[in-house]
Formats: C-alpha cells, sequence, structure tokens
C-alpha cells in the first residue's frame, strides 16, 4: 500500500549564523504609491488580505471569507496573511510552522512533544487555542479529507481536522487567515478561524529547491527537496503545473536534551532538623527559606533537580528492603535510596542513577518523513467555459521517539501489573550477589517492582496515504441589466487511509513467562502467579508449552526467546472518506448610486464516512491497555448558501465626511442527516469617514457538528463509582456549597430519603454503565462579534495599522465526562430542575437515578451513562492588531525594499465552563499569554536581503486559582517572566542565477526561564533550541 521512500542520506550538518543590526528609516519621501506595494509577492505576513487567484476583466478580486468579487483587497472580518516569501526567507518546510509562530494560533497539535497513542506527526492548527477541531482549514477555498481518526486516542481533539502536512511550502502562494466569520460561507468547524491555503495551481515556469537544517546541539536533522515545473498551452488556453516535495525530519528524544534529563521536580521544602532554616538538600534556589506553615509567605514545595522515582527502576526495586535497594543492569543488587533523600510521594531525591527516569520516555518531536505530489490542470473550452482538475498524493511515515512503558509495581496491586515475588532460596534468574544479599537481610521472599522500558519498543508509528481529486468547471455568463455573472461547479474525492503500528505485551503471555520455577535444566514455567491476581481476575497463567521464563532481574537480561514469547505487534487501521459537490453563481445585481449591489448564491452537497478498526488484539483488551472498540460511522450534509454586499456610499458620491461605507448578509441553512437543520448567517459592514481610516465589524452565529468519535464511538460497558455528593458530610461541600445543599435537599426530599442517614450505594460498591459517543449531540453554536478599524493615512504611503475587538460566545460544547464530573454537574449547578430533581438536569439524568434516590445496578440496561455531552459553554474575548509598512530605499541610493510590521493579540478573557460548575479561567495562564506578538525587519533586494523575525510571549501565571493573598504559599514561582525569541535569515544570488538563504531559529538559544542555573519547569517554550538551516534554489 505504501510508497517506499528513497533512501536519502542524513549523514551531513550545516552550522551557518549571521547577524545584522539595522535601522529603519521611515521617511514619507522614500515611501511608494500604494499599488505598487499591495502585490501579493511582496507580502510577509500581513493584515490585508491578498487578491484570490480568480479574478475577472476588470480587476475584481475574491478575498477568503466570501465568494463576491470586489475591488477592495482588505475583508469585512479580522484577517491575516503569509505569503510565500515568508516561508522562503525562513527557510520553513511545514505550512503549519509559519502559521503557528503567529499570536493568534497557539496550543495547535504538532509533531512537538508527546502525541496520542494514533496519528502521530500531524499538524493541526488551533486558532485563538478554542480547540483545533474549531478550526476550519481549506484548500483554494475548498474542503479536505481529515487525517484526524476517529478514536478517542488520536492526536486531536474529536473532528474534521485537516493535517497541514499534506502542503508543500514551495506550492504556497499564500495562507490566508479570516478570523471568526467563514461559517456562512464555508459551513462547518469555522467557529474561530478559517485557514484558507492559496496553491499556485496557474504557475509558468520550473524551479526546484533543496534545503537542509541541524539543531545546535547536532540532532533534528531535516532536509526538504522539491521541484515544481508549470507551462501553458493551447495557445495560453491552458495551464499544467506539477509539484513534488520529499522531506525528513528526524525526532528528538527527552534524554537528548540537558534540561529535561535535569529532572526537575517539585518535593517538600522541609527545614533541618530542630531548626526554621531551610536543609542543605540540593534544592535549586537556595536563597528560599524552609516552609513553617500555610500563612508564612514560603512555599510548601520547592524545586529540585534530578528528581526520580524510589519505587521503579528498568532493573527493578527491592520493595522489602524499604526501597533501598534495586537490581543493576546485570543483575547485581545496589543501593537505590541513599542519606539525605527527599521523598515527597512517589518521587524524590538522592536516588540511584538506575531508578525511574521519565526523561527516556519523553518524545521532544517526533521523526516525520513525507511524500507529496499535485497536479493542476485547466483548460478553456470557450470563452465562457474552464475546465480544471486538482489532483493530490501524499504519503507520510511519522515515529513518535517516546511513550510511557508498562509498569510492574505494587501500586498496581493487586493485577497482572502488580509487583512481582519470588522465593530468595529458588529464584533461578538470581545472581549469587544478589542471593546473598538477600539473605543476609533475612528475607525468604522479595518483590520486585520495575519499569518494563527494556521488554518491547513502546514507540509508535503512524502512516498515512492520502488521495484528493477535484475537478470542475467555471467561467462567466450573461446575467440582468447586461451584468456579467460567474459560476464554479465542482466536485471534490478525498480519502485517507492511516496505518498505527506498535508493539504492546501479550498479557496472557506475560503472566505465563514470570510465573516459574527451577527446572532440572533451567528455569521452566508453571502455573503459580509470582503477581497478587486475585482469584475473579480475567487473567492466570495456564500451562503453555510454547512458554519461555522471562528474567526481569536486571536490565536487558531476559532471552530473546523470551521476549518474542510476550511482544504482540499491533496493526490499527483507519479509512477516512470525504465527497464534496458544490456549485454557486454570483456577481453584480444591478447599480447602485454607489456602486453594484454584489451577490452569490449556491448549494453543497457533502458526505463524510470514517472507520477505524484497531487490531483484534486491542480490541480484546489483551494487552496491558483498555480495550479500544471499532468506529465507523456516516453523515450527510445538504447546503444552502448565499451573501449580498451592498455598497451605500463610495468617494464617487462626494458626501462629507463620508468616504465609503457598505453592509452584507450571508446565511447558510445546514441539513445534517444526524442532527437535522442549522442556519448559520453573519451581518456586517465598513464605514470609512475619510479616505484614511476605516472602520468594520459583524455578528456571526457559526457552528460545528458533532464529529463522527463523538456520535458513533461505540457504547462500552464500564463499572463506575459516582461520588456521593449529598451525604451529610458532603450535603454543605462544593463550589458553591449553597447551590449543593438546596439541590441535594430537593433531591433527598422527592425521593423520601432523610438528609441524615442518605447513602448512595453506588459510590461504595460500583455499578454498571455505558460509555461512548451520543447519536443525540446537538451542534456546538457560536455567536461571535468583531469591531475593528483599519488606518493608511495618505501622508505615510505604505502604511497600514488594523485593530480588531473579538468577542466568542460559544454555548454547548462537546466534552466526554466521567461520572465524578456528571455529580457534579447534576448537584453544584444553578441550572437545576426543582420541580423535576431526579432528572435535575441533563447530567443528572446521564446519571439514571431511580424514584429512590438510588443509582440501579442493571448490567443488561445500565442507568449511568458516561460519554460525550453537550456542555455549558466557552467564552473568548480579546484583541487582534497588525501593522504593515514597505516602502523603497532608492531614494537613498540602497537598492532594497523595506517591509516591517508585526502582529499583536490580547487575550482578554477566556472562560471554560463545561458542566455549569467552577468555570475555568485560563487567560493569562501558561501556555495562554495575555500578550503575544511578532515583529519583522525585513530588508529584500532582488539579489540580496536580510530579515529579522521576533516573536515575544507576555508573563504567564501558574494558575488563577488557589492564590490568596500570599501566592507564593503555594508555589515557588506565581508567575513566569515574558521572553522573546529571535529569528534571522540572510540570502543572496549567484552570478549562475542560484540563491543562497541562510536562517537561524532561536537566535539566542532561547529554551525556557532560566532560574539558578536550570529550565524551570513548565516555562520551556522550545525543547529544541537554537537550529540552523541552509536552502539553494533555482528558477528557470
Amino acid at each position: 500500500m505504501k510508497l517506499n521512500f528513497a533512501d536519502f542520506s542524513s549523514r551531513a550538518a550545516l552550522y551557518a549564523g549571521a547577524g545584522l543590526a539595522a535601522v529603519a528609516l521611515s521617511s514619507p519621501a522614500l515611501a511608494q504609491d500604494n499599488s505598487q506595494e499591495a502585490a501579493p509577492e511582496q507580502v510577509d505576513v500581513t493584515d490585508a488580505v491578498a487578491p484570490d487567484a480568480t479574478s475577472n476583466t476588470q480587476g475584481a478580486i475574491v478575498v477568503t471569507g466570501s465568494r463576491i468579487r470586489r475591488p477592495e483587497i482588505v475583508g469585512t472580518e479580522p484577517t491575516s496573511s503569509i505569503s510565500a516569501q515568508y516561508y522562503d526567507d525562513r527557510n520553513i518546510t511545514n505550512a503549519a510552522d509559519a502559521l503557528n509562530e503567529l499570536p493568534q494560533f497557539r496550543s495547535s497539535v504538532s509533531q512537538r512533544g508527546d502525541q496520542a497513542g494514533y496519528g502521530a506527526g500531524v499538524n493541526f492548527v488551533n486558532t485563538f487555542g478554542l480547540g483545533s477541531n474549531r478550526t476550519l482549514s481549506l484548500v483554494n477555498g475548498r474542503r479536505v479529507v481529515s487525517s484526524n481518526l476517529p478514536s478517542l486516542f488520536s492526536s486531536g481533539a474529536p473532528g474534521v481536522q485537516v493535517d497541514l502536512n499534506v502542503i508543500p511550502t514551495n506550492l504556497i502562494e499564500r495562507i490566508d487567515n479570516v478570523f471568526v466569520g467563514g461559517a456562512p460561507i464555508y459551513g462547518s468547524d469555522a467557529i474561530a478561524g478559517t485557514v484558507n491555503i492559496i496553491l499556485k495551481d496557474d504557475y509558468e515556469g520550473f524551479e526546484v529547491d533543496a534545503t537542509s537544517g541541524i539543531s545546535d546541539r547536532g540532532d533534528a536533522f531535516n532536509y526538504n527537496v522539491s521541484g515544481l515545473f508549470g507551462s501553458n498551452f493551447a495557445d495560453n488556453r491552458g495551464n499544467v503545473t506539477l509539484s513534488m516535495a520529499y522531506d525528513k525530519a528526524n525526532g528528538v528524544r527527552g534524554s537528548d536534551r540537558q534540561h529535561i534529563r535535569e529532572n526537575l521536580g517539585f518535593l517538600n521544602n522541609n527545614c533541618a532538623p530542630g531548626t526554621d532554616q531551610p536543609a542543605d538538600d540540593g534544592r535549586v534556589n537556595p536563597n528560599i527559606g524552609c516552609n513553617t506553615g500555610p500563612d508564612d509567605g514560603v512555599p510548601a514545595r520547592v524545586v529540585f533537580p534530578n528528581v526520580l522515582s524510589p519505587y521503579l527502576s528498568t532493573g527493578g526495586v527491592i520493595t522489602d528492603a524499604g526501597f533501598g535497594l534495586a537490581f543493576a543492569p546485570d543483575g547485581t543488587i545496589i543501593d537505590n535510596i541513599f542519606p539525605g533523600t527527599n521523598l515527597t510521594g512517589f518521587f524524590g531525591t538522592g536516588l540511584s542513577p538506575t531508578a525511574y527516569n521519565t526523561a527516556d520516555q519523553f518524545s521532544v518531536t517526533s521523526t516525520l518523513e513525507r511524500f507529496t505530489t499535485n497536479a493542476f490542470l485547466s483548460y478553456e473550452i470557450m470563452p465562457s467555459v474552464e475546465a480544471f482538475a486538482e489532483g493530490l498524493y501524499y504519503n507520510s511515515r511519522a515515529i513518535e521517539e517516546g511513550n510511557n512503558p508498562s509498569f510492574n509495581t505494587f501500586v498496581f496491586d493487586p493485577g497482572v501489573s502488580g509487583g512481582l515475588t519470588y522465593d530468595v532460596a529458588t529464584n533461578p534468574f538470581l545472581t549469587d550477589q544478589a542471593r546473598a544479599t538477600l539473605t543476609g537481610l533475612g528475607l525468604t521472599t522479595f518483590n520486585v517492582s520495575r519499569s518494563n522500558e527494556d521488554l518491547f519498543d513502546n514507540g509508535t508509528v503512524t502512516e498515512s496515504e492520502l488521495k484528493r481529486g477535484v475537478v470542475g468547471l467555471r467561467g462567466e455568463f450573461g446575467g440582468l441589466f447586461d451584468n456579467r455573472w460567474n459560476y464554479e461547479v465542482s466536485f471534490n474525492y478525498g480519502t485517507n487511509e492511516i496505518e498505527n503500528f506498535g508493539q504492546e505485551i501479550n498479557q496472557q503471555r506475560f503472566i505465563n513467562a514470570v510465573s516459574y520455577v527451577a527446572g532440572p535444566n533451567g528455569p521452566v514455567c508453571t502455573t503459580t502467579p509470582p503477581v497478587p491476581v486475585a482469584p475473579d481476575q480475567p487473567v492466570q497463567p495456564i500451562a503453555d508449552p510454547a512458554c519461555v521464563p522471562l528474567n526481569l532481574l536486571g536490565v536487558g537480561v531476559a532471552s530473546q526467546e523470551a521476549l518474542n514469547y510476550i511482544r504482540e505487534d499491533i496493526n490499527d487501521v483507519a479509512n477516512i472518506t470525504q465527497k464534496v459537490f458544490n456549485a454557486n453563481f454570483g456577481g453584480d445585481l444591478f447599480d447602485l448610486w454607489a456602486g453594484p449591489i454584489g451577490f452569490n448564491v449556491g448549494y453543497e452537497h457533502r458526505e463524510e464516512e470514517a472507520s477505524f478498526t484497531p487490531s483484534s488484539f486491542t480490541q480484546f483488551g489483551e494487552g496491558r491497555g483498555s480495550a479500544v472498540t471499532p468506529t465507523s460511522g456516516k453523515y450527510n450534509v445538504d447546503e444552502v448558501f448565499g451573501e449580498v454586499l451592498v455598497p451605500l456610499a463610495s468617494p464617487e458620491n462626494d458626501i462629507p465626511f463620508l468616504n465609503s461605507a457598505e453592509v452584507f448578509g450571508r446565511v447558510r441553512y445546514v441539513d445534517n442527516t444526524v442532527n437535522g437543520g442549522f442556519t448559520s448567517f453573519a451581518v456586517g459592514g465598513r464605514i470609512a469617514p475619510i479616505e484614511d481610516i476605516q472602520f468594520r465589524g459583524n455578528f456571526t452565529r457559526s457552528f460545528r457538528a458533532p464529529a463522527i468519535t463523538e456520535l458513533f464511538l461505540p457504547q462500552s460497558p464500564t463499572f463506575v463509582r459516582p461520588p456521593d455528593r449529598c451525604t451529610a458530610q458532603a450535603i454543605d461541600a462544593g463550589p458553591v456549597p449553597e447551590t449543593r445543599t438546596r439541590n441535594c435537599l430537593a433531591f433527598l426530599a422527592a425521593t423520601n430519603n432523610d438528609p441524615a442517614t442518605y447513602n448512595l450505594l453506588a459510590a461504595q460498591a460500583s455499578v454498571a454503565g455505558l460509555s461512548g459517543g451520543n447519536p443525540n449531540l446537538e451542534n456546538e453554536k457560536a455567536d461571535s462579534f468583531t469591531f475593528g478599524v483599519i488606518v493608511r493615512p495618505r501622508f505615510v504611503n505604505g502604511l497600514t495599522i488594523t485593530a480588531d475587538y473579538i468577542d466568542i460566545e460559544l454555548e454547548g460544547p462537546i466534552a466526554s465526562l466521567t461520572a465524578a464530573e456528571l455529580a457534579s454537574g447534576c448537584f453544584d449547578n444553578e441550572n437545576f430542575n426543582a420541580a423535576d430533581p431526579v432528572n435535575g438536569n441533563s447530567f443528572c439524568q446521564a446519571l439514571g437515578f431511580g424514584v429512590d434516590g438510588q443509582i440501579p445496578n442493571l448490567p443488561t440496561d445500565p442507568a449511568v451513562r458516561t460519554g460525550f455531552v453537550n456542555g455549558q459553554r466557552i467564552l473568548f474575548e480579546g484583541i487582534t492588531g497588525a501593522l504593515d509598512y514597505r516602502t523603497s530605499l532608492d531614494g537613498l541610493g540602497i537598492p532594497l525594499t523595506l517591509r516591517t510590521g508585526g502582529d499583536l493579540l490580547y487575550v482578554k478573557r477566556r472562560i471554560e465552563d463545561i458542566t455549569g460548575v467552577a468555570p475555568q479561567r485560563s487567560d493569562g495562564t501558561l501556555g495562554d499569554p495575555e500578550f503575544s506578538g511578532q515583529a519583522r525587519l525585513v530588508f529584500a533586494g532582488e539579489n540580496f536581503g536580510v530579515g529579522t523575525y521576533v516573536n515575544y510571549t507576555g508573563e504567564q501565571l501558574f494558575s488563577r486559582f488557589d492564590r490568596g493573598g500570599s501566592p507564593n504559599d503555594t508555589r515557588e514561582l506565581d508567575e513566569l517572566d515574558d521572553y522573546v525569541t529571535v529569528n534571522m535569515n540572510v540570502y543572496f544570488d549567484t552570478e549562475s542565477d542560484f540563491r543562497f538563504n541562510f536562517a537561524v531559529t532561536n537566535l539566542f538559544d532561547r529554551i525556557g526561564q532560566d532560574y539558578f542555573g536550570y529550565i524551570y519547569p513548565g516555562s520551556e517554550n522550545d525543547d529544541i533550541g537554537r537550529r540552523y538551516a541552509i536552502s539553494v534554489s533555482k528558477r528557470f
């Protein structure tokens, strides 16, 4: 099925650096005319949406977010655009990377960091951090088949996210980002924004590019080779464009980075015995005092280096010896805990180097290998009819470099993942030294607690093969009043087959292999388990002639035959299919005093189908993890849409203090075969009192339809123990005690229970439940409002400044809830029907209370239904701004063009409230700074150029909760400092017309916040660090 990748050499490294200080001169005398500066190829990142490839003979263009052709290149919603030049200058070879540098994108899914078990290496962008499934990604204004497989264990939230890995950067013309307003034009998912990738589908010429890069540490090696060819034919009536690209980026493990190997963590802030002074215990900050109480202004826990777990090691910790001994790799016994150890919970310092180290399991970035080919064809059949076609083939292989291993530890007693107990005298795998040590301690048996990372390859591999084709007709025809109307009819078909490969431990064979005794010719398997397996446990050792005893007393000491016996190769497959038919036409209806009224109407039919089939081993839960159920489902959508643009004033009207004005309306009706009809709409407009300044605003009702996972994930039997919120001990607790008390008293009165004696039996002994998808889910609905200003002063040609206020109120966010969350949502909720308290709200109903106030245990018809529900709301409020200025320096005798600008996002408020209880406010906290931005300064010439790009991240609180009057009582640092990262590039052309470009990312190697010579935990912004890239390109 999969394409064989070429065997490219990866044994090369390049180190290049450039530094340049520049001062921007902004004299109006140097500015060019606006019309000269508006060409899209000159745009790096700007608020002005560049023209679409589709335009008519009068120069009208289509902007992303509308299908109406217009002479203005600025839309009515907040927008930004990234040009191909930006990718070239930065040597960026992944489409998502440039987007994720913009402040409007955060918490995107990428190959950075640990990913979920399925779908490694994907790139799903996330506008405003509202969830990658609430950003709609398009290519040339059309949908693309998703790469988000339908499983709870996929990398992205359930949805139809598009993997931007499939887009080769050599084919990008620009990327338009429309914030908020795309739903009436494009449909579901465009709640936070729409990303429209415009490709070079009408190219003439031939170009080849090669890019290679490496980190400052000598790893993260990557390279990309690509080619683009295009030519007109048939007297320029047709064009064919072909593109091919191959890309390889090597992954990096956590253990490859010093700041991760140092394993900083939080342990008790103890005082030295008999004093109120801190102990000499190796803490990172030697100046911080010890904790003497809850109000002393000193945190209860402080940061230590080398925080490991004393209860686990790969060789095995001997729990009988107070965790003080462990098996070395060769099976001998060594000390595990040393004097002065500070233990806090499951972690501590002063431990053996063999103790369990999470750095070994952490993935900084996944390995990703991609091959992409694209083809475009257009041909003018007659003056009013042009046929077009697009084809895409994408093949990728991603390797998640680290995953948590399985364990055998007392923590999981009783069960097959519990600690292993063996006899000291008879265990055949004990070394003489180990047996003597244990005997000397007076032990007759010993229990081992270990991390099983040496037993199997715990990384995952994801392979994806995506195919997409588009065919259609477009052109113009005569409309009303001698106007020319345009039309487009297209059919879009895409498939994606995603395979996940991995390795797991066969649970039955594992318990067989660790159940052994000494035989006459060596160890032999038996049926007496070494773990405390309860009689009702589903996995007991059984006699198996193929069983090979498994030695776990050391690291890598198990025989290959034993490893082969317990290992299981798994292969899970997902298939995703998308079909879209779209037909629309529009143009000018008739002229008003300020210009023609523009319109567009159309129809779209879309089919989404997806399935996920785990291997039979995974389905039946024969490994260490939970059973994973297959998922399949489909839905069809029929949509009709229309929009109108009405000019109210133009400069030609010569109205005092009213240069121009227009209003628009858009509407889309959606009929979904699963959850019925929905109407999305937008209204808004623009007004310019004078030529230099323009105000814009709009209101949009948008939506996201439930995903196949959320709808059709099979209902799986489970056992749950919902907490009892209405006992005498709990009734007056909760986030708002008065609310819980009121709701519980109403519930207890309706069910004839005494508040003093009531107990929920299900909280003491689990009851049957079901968990899975919910076919009754409603659409997520969002009401969004934006208001902004665009300033283009005539006295500074080439300058554009924009600012927009954005307010998004999302109702019914879909989330998967546990029984505990349902219990809180039921009794701690202001939304509670006291007239029917047994069914007080949807959360109470999901718990399935009976009239007696108890939850019945009905295995054949479980009462408790956990899983996906429509929650309460998500609120987002912020301001986005941009500046773009460009001018020629020819007046100074310098053959360069100055381009400078920047983007800024201020997050005023972000609240997530799923159950209606204790809404979570995250703005200004870790990963969600209030202020973030990017500034750019570029000097570009025909044969030489240099650029500097500065990304800013504002202060970030660790939490908005539990801060009190003295936040330092809770944590050592309450807030992270703001910081910048700097990127640079320099390019030059040779006499043979080759262009060389050197780029440095993270020039000053800013990895995280420095704290007494360490990187403070949670402050990391770039685990890879400084890296270099060089590219060479040739245009023919």
